[in-house]
C-alpha cells in the first residue's frame, strides 16, 4: 500500500509529477492546479490529489504518428 501525501511543497511535486517548475506555475495560474499557503504564508503547497487527477486528464502523446500534410 503507498501512502500519498495529501499535500506537497513545489520541490516535491516536481519530483512526484515530473512536471517543471515554471509549468507548475502555469497550471497554479490557469487554475488547473489547486494550492494553499502554509500557514504563515511561507510556502505553497500543492493539493496532491487534485493534481494527479490533473495530469491523469491529460491527453496522450502519440509517437512516431505521421504528420498530417
Amino acid at each position: 500500500m503507498t501512502i500519498e501525501p495529501k499535500y506537497a511543497t513545489i520541490p516535491t511535486w516536481l519530483v512526484l509529477s515530473g512536471m517543471t517548475r515554471t509549468s507548475t506555475y502555469a497550471a497554479l495560474g490557469r487554475g488547473d492546479l489547486v494550492a494553499i499557503k502554509q500557514p504563515g504564508g511561507r510556502r505553497t503547497l500543492i493539493d496532491v490529489e487534485h493534481g494527479l487527477a490533473y495530469l491523469r486528464s491529460q491527453p496522450p502523446v502519440l509517437l512516431g504518428a505521421a504528420k498530417a500534410a
